[in-house]
């Protein structure tokens, strides 16, 4: 399934089929199990510079160190280094899905802040890195 995701363009990306097959490669990465004796053992790896960019320009404002309260329960970029490699690789992948299904930034947002939109290329890069954190097996 990873083979077919490195083989997707941008143009097929975001089409209905390529979308998808996108979310659901995000699903099963978010359902990823703890290795008994190995939960919390490895840290989950520093957000890269260029994804980082992109998430304090569109994600900050609710989920950085000075977001609201109830985004924060969900996603806390201000605790990131804290969490393992499978808790942060689940949560990218559900970056990822939420990005790609237009389902944040929040309609709200989008209305009245277009410019919080991340675009497709942004979003394909973020779903990238999302899919590198997977734990090798």
């Amino acid at each position: 399934m990873v083979n077919k995701f490195k083989e997707m363009t941008m143009k097929n990306l975001f089409h209905s089929k390529g979308i998808h097959l996108l979310i659901a490669l995000f699903f099963l990465a978010a359902n990823f199990q703890s290795i008994p004796g190995q939960t919390g053992a490895v840290k989950v790896s520093a957000i890269p510079d260029d994804i980082n960019k992109i998430f304090q320009t569109s994600c900050y404002g609710c989920h950085g160190p000075n977001g609201k309260l109830l985004p924060m329960t969900k996603l806390n970029f201000s605790k990131w280094t804290e969490y393992d490699a499978v808790k942060g690789a689940g949560k990218a992948a559900n970056i990822c899905t939420e990005l790609a299904e237009e389902a944040m930034p929040p309609k709200s947002v989008r209305k009245s802040n277009p410019e919080l939109i991340p675009t497709k290329e942004q979003t394909l890069l973020i779903c990238k890195w999302a899919v590198s954190l997977k734990p090798k097996e």
